[in-house]
């Protein structure tokens, strides 16, 4: 998911009005979705319908809005008074709307309904409790420390199928150093690996026990340049300056890049590509396509990290029909709804026993889905910041861009930048 967030960018900054406008129709609901798979598309429609009938007069309106467009969409619907009453929110575009006091204390509903929040993975229920109250029921989780890899690669190499206990530096860079592959005339064809979104040092920073800032939920500083963070970057870096196992951003630009880095997995060109679970159905379609997931490698000292996503149903703090959706919420998120959408095996639901059952773990998918059901614990989110996309793709990512175009050095720019990022944004914070 988050490689649509640089895509939403500053639009974020939008003012936003708390009103949600009345309607005539008082047995009338909005739900506004960023769905896009016509599959889970469709299931939540039977859900929206199912409901309607065991409810009669209730009409539910489903609005669905591709996530590049989604958050603007809402704002502008907010700032004109026509919001809808229930939110479907990802982890971090949450935060926006939180910070701007738009999303309904859930409390009163949770403890009224005596609703159990402990079968979901305790990661997701706290991105969604700021300052201990929940204001979005999770509907799932979605850990980027998913490592694809093409198993026809790896044999063709003669190098054994990674496992959970590999490392970075070692062994994971001598493997990577076997996959790589030249023509007749020396040029590299196929790299060992990338990371789905744009290059990033993500999952290296948190697996060596580094973090962007000093702390999630209340950060006053950005850290990404601490001792932990440097070497992460380096290593980064290195991989594709001086080790040559990481495409640079000009070499998957002449792979067309702006197709997709899965597409370069499927077509033979990387070998391994890091992100989360939702590759499976495009992976799946091509039957020439032999592959497999790993958690990604540990880091120096055994540290396991990475980012990650997730979603949820939230309510609009103004709507005038707060029970009324809130009912909704609670059947849209209950362990049926939940069920068939981790039949797909396009998503790990929250409810941990649901990710835990054979509906999930045998649904289409990798043959060793199940590295996921730890990897929750692991998980990091975005910083808790309203201006979070400003900063790192506003400012880090384009001081980033030379480094990894070879043009400029990562012990010089890193600093550098994050001292720009703190002067900029953090001054005089607490």
């Amino acid at each position: 998911m988050r490689k649509f967030l640089a895509l939403v960018g500053l639009l974020l900054v939008v003012a936003l009005p708390m009103g949600c406008m009345k309607k005539n129709n008082q047995m009338e609901i909005r739900v506004a979705d960023f769905l896009t798979d016509p599959v889970l598309i469709q299931i939540l429609n039977d859900t929206l319908r199912k409901i309607e009938k065991d409810n009669p007069g209730l009409t539910i309106k489903l609005e669905t809005t591709p996530y590049n467009e989604y958050q603007q969409k809402v704002t502008t619907q907010m700032s004109a008074n026509n919001a809808p009453d229930i939110l479907f929110v990802e982890v971090n575009n949450f935060v926006d709307l939180f910070l701007r006091g738009v999303l309904e204390d859930l409390d009163p509903y949770v403890t009224k309904d005596q609703m159990d929040l402990k079968p979901y993975y305790p990661s997701v229920v706290h991105r969604f409790s700021p300052n201990g109250h929940l204001f979005a029921v999770p509907q799932d989780t979605a850990p980027m420390g998913v490592m694809y890899y093409n198993k026809k690669i790896f044999d063709e190499a003669g190098v054994p199928y990674p496992t959970g206990k590999w490392s970075w530096p070692e062994p994971f860079l001598s493997i990577c150093q076997k996959l790589i592959k030249k023509d007749a005339a020396g040029k590299q064809t196929r790299w060992a690996y990338t990371e789905a979104n744009p290059i990033n040092i993500e999952n290296f920073l948190f697996s060596n026990g580094g973090n962007w800032v000093d702390d999630i939920d209340h950060p006053t500083r950005f850290t990404a340049d601490s001792p932990q963070g440097l070497e992460a970057a380096q290593f980064r870096y290195d991989m594709i300056h001086k080790y040559h196992v990481a495409p640079s951003i000009s070499e998957m630009q002449a792979f067309n890049y702006g197709m997709g880095v899965e597409n370069m997995f499927i077509n033979g060109q990387i070998a391994m590509m890091s992100s989360g679970i939702w590759y499976t159905p495009k992976f799946l379609k091509e039957k020439n396509l032999d592959w497999d997931i790993v958690e990604f490698p540990r880091g120096p000292k055994g540290g396991q990290g990475w980012g990650s996503g997730g979603s949820g149903y939230a309510l609009c703090k103004s709507s005038t029909k707060k029970e009324l959706a809130w009912k909704v919420i609670k059947a849209i998120t209950s362990e049926t709804s939940i069920t068939s959408l981790a039949a797909t095996g396009m998503i790990q639901p929250a409810i941990k026993k649901l990710a835990e059952s054979d509906v999930f773990l045998k649904s289409p998918g990798p043959a060793h889905k199940s590295i996921l059901l730890e990897m929750p614990e692991n998980a990091h989110y975005q910083p808790f910041l309203s201006n979070w996309e400003e900063i790192y793709y506003g400012t880090l990512t384009p001081a980033l861009d030379p480094v990894w175009l070879g043009t400029q050095k990562m012990e010089v720019v890193l600093p550098k930048v994050c001292k720009t990022i703190n002067d900029k944004f953090f001054s005089g914070k607490k």
